[in-house]
This record gives C-alpha cells, sequence and structure tokens, in this order.
C-alpha cells in the first residue's frame, strides 16, 4: 500500500515553488515599477541627478521586504 504522506509530498513542493516565484516576481514588479515612476518624475523635472530615482528605489526594496516578510508570516 502506497503511503499517503509520501503522495502528498511532490504535489506540496510543487505548491511551495509557485508560491514563492510568484512572491519573487512580485517583488521585481515593485521594485521595478518604482524605479521606472521614479525615472520618470526625474525626467519630467529634468534634474541632473536621478534623486528621485533613487529615494524611489529605496522605498521600493523597503516596501518589496515588507510585502515578503507579511506574506511569509501567512
Amino acid at each position: 500500500m502506497k503511503d499517503p504522506e509520501n503522495s502528498k509530498r511532490p504535489k506540496n513542493n510543487f505548491n511551495d515553488f509557485i508560491r514563492y516565484s510568484s512572491l519573487a516576481f512580485e517583488m521585481i514588479a515593485i521594485m521595478g515599477i518604482g524605479v521606472f515612476i521614479g525615472y520618470l518624475i526625474d525626467h519630467w523635472l529634468k534634474l541632473s541627478f536621478p534623486a528621485f530615482m533613487l529615494g524611489l528605489m529605496i522605498l521600493s526594496v523597503v516596501a518589496a521586504i515588507y510585502h515578503a516578510i507579511k506574506n511569509f508570516l501567512k
């Protein structure tokens, strides 16, 4: 007879893979959107130093880490 725990193990591993890979894509999207908006603001204001891009980059990294921790605790 098959052990019910062993038959469910690969499916759980696949679900974990999908969960964590989707979390990685969400983090990349958050950071990418933050950098892009910062770039647009810097370009619109014609700034020589990319202040908004750097500021929103840091803010988006913090937001992505917060989002990841919030999802890990679920």
